[in-house]
């Protein structure tokens, strides 16, 4: 995939939503007739600091001197405290962070000691965005977390839903990406809930989902939420968010091949940096017009600007932004003049950052262009190490394409050892006499000639033969990939149950009817634990014992909350068996505890015990579920017609398991005095 150079929106606290220039000419009007050196000035002066750092932070500063030393005459500590905030925002807009951290420390002390906990809360956030700016984004996370619990004891909705936005912004640049949507989300339905959705802030929500869709490859969504966000900053006349977004659309152009509409879109989002003195902003801009040369293969033209920026960058300690332009430095030097070891140095660079600021979506880029290099000058051996740290970035080993990949760069090392080896034999041969050499090579092509004719016939006959046998083996591969889907698809709704959803549901509404928010409340929480781990778990064969016993414990403790503790469990496991290294295929025994529960104990009187065991014997696991319900006789005898969907669709789960790893796979269900025991025997998989 393409590199993408896009940009988040986060704002600082206390936005006035007002546009920027139209208050600017109003304060500054008032101050040139109100003489007096009163409150009313100082409150004026605040107001202007804080209107100019988007535009001109520079003459911020200077406002802002005139009036803490107003503020400080007046003795007036709570205009000091904004003075000094409104202060630390211009030196933030101008890449001064250690000085914006200073004055906002300083307006905390103040509001401390008046024990203002919202003011202390709104710099705590803008501290957070210091560390976001210096892409920190794990101690950007932890000031934000501390800035919405407060907001969130003081019932502020729509500080808090500012808070999860922000939250959301460094979550995504750390490829949290479920977690990035979860808080965007949550923020969005705030501004819904208070029908705010023509507010600034709900705007920054919008254009930093589109940004998450970007990430994700989902450009017409994206594309969708961009255009909502560039007509709200349009409305409220928000210059440097409207300039963003049109950083954040130009780059959908670029991916998109359209390369003159792309520059249009970063040439404006420049203009407006340019205009606003906004030294980050500008370099942002440039970054992207030089990304769009450097994908339309211009690599000389695009070179100056990513040397330019590369500079700004590193004045600001933007981690994030140096790991986009030494990757495109890399791509530059590669193709220019072919300087693999320049070009290999500015990956390094990018990998080196990406590691710093825990990026572990461009670890994995940046690894495939170092590996590709190493490949390239013949340095096969760590190509393959290279290679095989990009794919665990990704937790892809259980992808078959990049397997493919890893096999193949490991058979090009392989080919070269072999390679060099045949050399040494190949030089010994050079000693025989070219008259030898001249038969051998006489007698080869009177062979030839000889078989000319009957390998031909054959080979026309091997390719008809072949053609049929192919056709055969594609419908069987499409036939048994399609059985395979469908029973992965069964054993998701399965698991997902319907019946089981709804009645877990229900019993979380009875505690809750019954006041009993405190069952309500854990009850929710296993449940809510459950249905994300089986839906992230829906994809993947194998997880490791660990995991599954984790999702087999809490769909127990859900079921037996709804039988009101009538359930005992325990699990038995081999002590030879390490479940951290030991792979099984996720909730394969759900089905037979499910059972257990509702068809053995739940029929019997009193309180019901069910074993769940593991045992290693010669490279196979028995996996056993042994209950002491009322047993299977009794359940058939009232349900002669019944068949356990669940059951079945674990029995074909294991057939194609057999059928893929050529194992035994089976279940045996044996009937006892009381209750009945379920044993299922795996293939032993490990994930080392």
């Amino acid at each position: 995939m393409k590199a993408r150079f896009l940009t988040a929106i986060l704002l600082l606290f206390f936005f006035l939503s007002m546009g920027q220039q139209k208050k600017i000419d109003s304060l500054e009007l008032f101050l040139n007739n109100h003489h007096p050196q009163d409150s009313v000035k100082l409150i004026a002066l605040n107001e202007l600091i804080y209107s100019y750092y988007a535009i001109n932070p520079e003459k911020g500063i200077r406002i802002a001197e005139t009036a803490i030393l107003l503020a400080k005459k007046l003795k007036d500590q709570d205009k000091l405290a904004r003075a000094y905030t409104y202060r630390g925002h211009n030196h933030s807009a101008k890449g001064e962070d250690s000085l914006a951290i200073t004055l906002y420390d300083k307006a905390i002390e103040i509001h401390n000691q008046e024990n203002n906990t919202k003011a202390v809360a709104g710099l705590i956030y803008n501290k957070g965005l210091v560390y976001f700016n210096q892409s920190n984004y794990i101690k950007a996370i932890e000031n934000n977390k501390k800035a919405y619990e407060v907001f969130k004891k003081e019932k502020d909705s729509l500080l808090m839903a500012k808070m999860l936005n922000s939250i959301g912004i460094n979550q995504m640049y750390l490829s949290a990406y479920p977690d990035a949507i979860d808080s965007y989300l949550e923020a969005s339905e705030i501004y819904k809930n208070l029908n705010l959705t023509r507010d600034m802030n709900y705007a920054n929500i919008s254009n930093n989902i589109g940004l998450l869709y970007t990430r994700l490859n989902k450009l017409d969504k994206s594309m969708e939420y961009y255009t909502k966000a560039k007509e709200l900053y349009g409305e409220v006349d928000f210059q440097e968010g409207l300039a963003n977004t049109l950083t954040n659309i130009g780059s959908i152009y670029k991916e998109q091949g359209n390369k003159m509409e792309a520059i249009e879109q970063f040439q404006s989002a420049l203009e407006i940096m340019k205009k606003n003195s906004n030294e980050r902003g500008v370099a942002n801009a440039l970054t992207n017009i030089g990304g769009v040369y450097a994908d339309g293969l211009e690599y000389k033209k695009a070179l100056p600007y990513f040397l330019q920026t590369k500079t700004i960058y590193e004045k600001y300690k933007n981690s994030n932004n140096l790991i986009e332009v030494h990757n495109y430095l890399g791509l530059c030097y590669l193709n220019i003049n072919a300087d693999y070891i320049l070009a290999e140095s500015h990956y390094q660079k990018a990998l080196a950052y990406a590691e710093q600021v825990k990026n572990i979506e461009a670890q994995f880029r940046t690894l495939e262009k170092i590996s590709n290099i190493n490949a390239k000058v013949g340095r096969y051996k760590n190509a393959y190490k290279n290679k095989i740290k990009a794919f665990v970035m990704r937790d892809s080993f259980y992808s078959v394409e990049k397997k493919e990949e890893i096999a193949r760069i490991e058979t090009t090392y392989k080919y070269r050892k072999e390679k060099d080896s045949l050399k040494a034999i190949y030089d010994q041969k050079e000693v025989l006499s070219k008259s030898e050499i001249e038969k051998e090579k006489l007698i080869k092509n009177v062979f030839l000639l000889v078989a000319f004719g009957v390998f031909l016939t054959a080979i026309i006959g091997y390719f008809l033969y072949k053609r049929k046998r192919d056709a055969m083996e594609q419908k069987s591969i499409a036939e048994f990939k399609t059985k395979v889907a469908e029973t992965e698809l069964k054993a998701l709704r399965s698991q997902m149950n319907p019946h089981f959803i709804f009645n877990a549901m229900n019993s979380i509404g009875d505690y809750m009817a019954k006041n009993d928010l405190e069952t309500a409340n854990e009850y929710l929480i296993k449940f809510s634990k459950l249905v994300r781990a089986i839906l992230e778990n829906s994809e993947k064969k194998w997880i490791s014992l660990e995991e599954d016993l984790e999702l087999t414990r809490l769909y127990i403790e859900i079921e037996s909350l709804r039988l009101k503790g009538k359930i005992e469990y325990a699990f038995y496991i081999d002590k030879n068996i390490d479940i951290e290294n030991t792979m099984i295929p996720p909730l394969l025994l759900q089905p037979f505890i499910e059972n257990s529960i509702w068809h053995g104990i739940a029929k019997k009187k009193g309180k019901g015990n069910i074993k769940i065991g593991y045992q290693k014997q010669e490279g196979m696991i028995i996996c056993s579920v042994d209950d002491d319900g009322v047993g299977r006789k009794k359940i058939l005898n009232r349900l002669s017609n019944h068949t356990s969907m669940g059951v079945k669709i674990t029995k074909n789960r294991l057939a194609i398991l057999n059928e893929l790893k050529n194992s035994k796979s089976n279940v045996t269900m044996i009937d006892k005095e009381v209750g009945l025991r379920v044993e299922v025997i795996l293939p032993l998989e490990l994930r080392f």
